[in-house]
């Protein structure tokens, strides 16, 4: 097994002109994914503060059908998913295995071309759900219209990037690229049968609510996590220099997340109109998931805590990542606890579960994508960022942000259950509500702050491909990147 965690032999196995050389054929792709995703996520904060402010305040925005609260959630969270997640999904996907295969992209074009479908598809499907034509399931809500598009634009995306794998040099297989083929093959298996099963009404009744509750969760579990991961096990070596603790158990590691993980969702039915067995088995694959937590805990989190080697610059990304692979930890574990029968009872219908999808897709997803785009877009542009109060104002924005949404959210779902559980003193669903009211206040203000610093990335990102279009490169690679060269090459 090859590992991806030697920096020792870096340098024996590509120059830096071999580096350049491909990092120049990702450039065009990769930028015009960063770019869109940088866009779709300012455009999913506004519309997911337009949701949480109609929480506190129903009147707001009351007079258009089209930002009524029941359009306008799915049209924040299918703009997060879809539109910045994916997108930075590809980009990093992308850029990585073409790092780790050692072997240059295809040509840009047809690359860009499947972009340019994709997001075509989520403005359409995001244009079904304003005009209500939509289907009622979490992440599923765009309208079959709008699937073609969407599968068409993955598979030629998916194509070009299962061509640069195939073009490898060497025999070994890295952890990273484990997690990201795997992510690349899963998740048009999820999104296939979702479509057949839910969208052409194949099954009906509880099944389709056990169909749904299995795509919305593997969305995450099956596709943005493990392209998470994989980008951890790739850079954390690099921004450290030190190779992964424990890299051995990542196999099994990885085994155990994709087989245990992909069940997890059906727990989200305990207590519903399903077959008792169906949330049982999601309950069990949650609490099995302590096993490839415990092992991607101490590969990822162990080798963080074992520090950076003399020479080694953490640079902007690190903070980014850091906070993304502590996220995971914690979010993994909170799913388990809240897959616990008990806890479920008094938690699962209210807004913790929102805190979890929140601490998985703002805490997770996005503060890797962040970490990730920090040390591409240099490396690709051949020009440092152009401004680090930018950077910091965006990293501590958007800590600030998560924890004030997950923290309010979490606390906002303990009052509402246990507002549920006492009969005698809450009698009616207005009660319950204004138990949790307080807290929604301060996720208002927590979006807010997000916003703050998803717009400094958006601003970031226009000025950095901006300089790179009418600039010259300020200097060269070893000047603008003085980590020993082992740092900085594919391992």
């Amino acid at each position: 097994m090859a590992s991806a965690s030697s920096p020792a032999s870096a340098s024996k196995s590509t120059s830096r002109v071999e580096i350049e050389e491909l990092d120049a054929s990702t450039k065009v792709s990769t930028l015009f994914f960063i770019f869109s995703a940088a866009v779709w996520l300012v455009i999913a904060s506004l519309l997911g503060f337009i949701a949480a402010v109609q929480l506190v305040q129903p009147s707001f925005l009351d007079g258009c059908a089209w930002l009524t609260h029941g359009r306008v959630v799915p049209m924040a969270q299918n703009a997060l998913v879809y539109g910045w997640g994916f997108n930075a999904a590809f980009a990093v996907l992308i850029w990585v295995m073409t790092r780790l295969s050692r072997s240059p992209a295809p040509g840009w074009g047809p690359t860009v071309v499947g972009g340019l479908f994709w997001n075509a598809g989520v403005k359409l499907g995001l244009t079904g759900i304003m005009i209500g034509d939509t289907t009622g399931y979490a992440l599923l809500e765009m309208p079959n219209y709008a699937a073609p598009l969407l599968f068409l634009a993955y598979a030629i995306i998916g194509s070009r990037i299962i061509v640069i794998f195939s073009r490898r040099r060497g025999e070994g297989v890295f952890a990273a690229q484990w997690y990201a083929l795997a992510a690349l093959f899963w998740f048009p298996w999820l999104f296939t049968i979702a479509r057949i099963t839910i969208g052409m009404d194949v099954l009906r009744g509880p099944a389709q609510a056990i169909a749904g509750a299995w795509y919305s969760h593997n969305v995450y579990s099956l596709f943005l996590a493990p392209v998470a991961l994989a980008t951890l096990y790739f850079l954390l070596p690099k921004r450290l220099g030190r190779s992964i603790v424990a890299y051995p158990l990542a196999k099994l590691g990885f085994w155990s997340f994709a087989f245990f993980g992909s069940f997890g969702g059906l727990a989200t039915l305990m207590g519903g109109p399903v077959p008792a067995w169906v949330p049982t088995l999601g309950k069990s694959a949650n609490l099995m998931l302590l096993v490839p937590l415990f092992i991607i805990g101490v590969n990822l989190v162990g080798t963080l805590f074992a520090g950076r080697t003399a020479g080694a610059t953490g640079g902007p990304s690190l903070s980014f990542l850091k906070f993304g692979a502590i996220a995971f930890v914690v979010a993994t574990t909170l799913g388990m606890v809240l897959s616990i029968r008990p806890v479920a009872h008094l938690l699962q219908l209210t807004f913790a579960t929102d805190a979890l999808t929140s601490l998985k897709f703002y805490g997770v997803v996005s503060m890797v994508a962040f970490g990730a785009i920090y040390f591409i877009v240099p490396r690709l542009t051949l020009q440092p960022w152009p401004s680090s109060a930018l950077i910091t104002a965006h990293f501590w924005a958007s800590v600030a942000g998560v924890l004030i949404i997950v923290g309010s959210l979490g606390l906002a779902g303990w009052e509402q259950g246990q507002a549920m559980a006492d009969l005698e003193n809450y009698q009616t669903f207005a009660e319950v509500s204004a138990a949790s009211s307080g807290y929604l206040v301060a996720r208002v203000l927590g979006l807010l702050t997000l916003i703050v610093g998803n717009l400094a990335f958006l601003v970031h990102v226009i000025i950095a491909i901006a300089a790179a279009v009418t600039r010259k490169s300020e200097a060269a690679t070893e000047v603008l990147f003085p980590n020993p060269p082992a740092l900085e090459v594919a391992k």
